[in-house]
């Protein structure tokens, strides 16, 4: 199975009061979302992090997951020396994808059924994009506005079914 996310930001301490998450403490939450992910995410599954995975030492963290087949792209808070690519262009389930850390009102393929994966606004955008945009094929993956846990590719296609 395919999973994705986004921000979770291991290790950064002033997250948790910047995003109001309900954690005591940067090891509190590092612990709950690496649970999460590692309780939902088989080993031989597929996780997508679309940017701002670790706050310092993404190699660290990386290690706690017991995903095998991990793709990460660059967030505004990913170090540049991990030289991650910005954007992919997939596809899943013979539906084609556009997966970056940042949302794009347009993408490559918008306007021919594909779908847009994101994160970076911690959940604060979907409200507002979905007044204002109710037929848009786009979504935040990040783990604020999911329940601190990754999203299935088969919970994504029901969505935009």
């Amino acid at each position: 199975m395919i999973f994705f996310t986004a921000d979770l930001h291991l290790g950064h301490a002033n997250i948790i009061r910047h995003c109001n998450r309900p954690f005591e403490s940067a090891v509190e939450m590092d612990a709950t979302l690496i649970d999460n992910i590692n309780e939902i995410v088989g080993e031989d599954d597929e996780l997508w992090v679309l940017g701002d995975f670790a706050w310092r030492d993404h190699g660290r963290y990386q290690n706690w997951l017991s995903v095998r087949n991990l793709h990460f792209l660059a967030g505004n808070h990913d170090s540049k020396q991990l030289n991650l690519p910005n954007t992919e262009h997939r596809v899943f389930n013979k539906v084609r994808f556009h997966l970056s850390h940042y949302p794009h009102v347009s993408w490559r393929g918008s306007n021919h059924g594909s779908i847009h994966l994101y994160g970076h606004c911690h959940g604060t955008m979907e409200k507002t994009l979905n007044t204002i945009w109710p037929d848009r094929k786009s979504m935040d993956v990040g783990v604020d506005c999911n329940g601190y846990k990754p999203v299935s590719l088969d919970q994504i296609l029901k969505r935009f079914a």
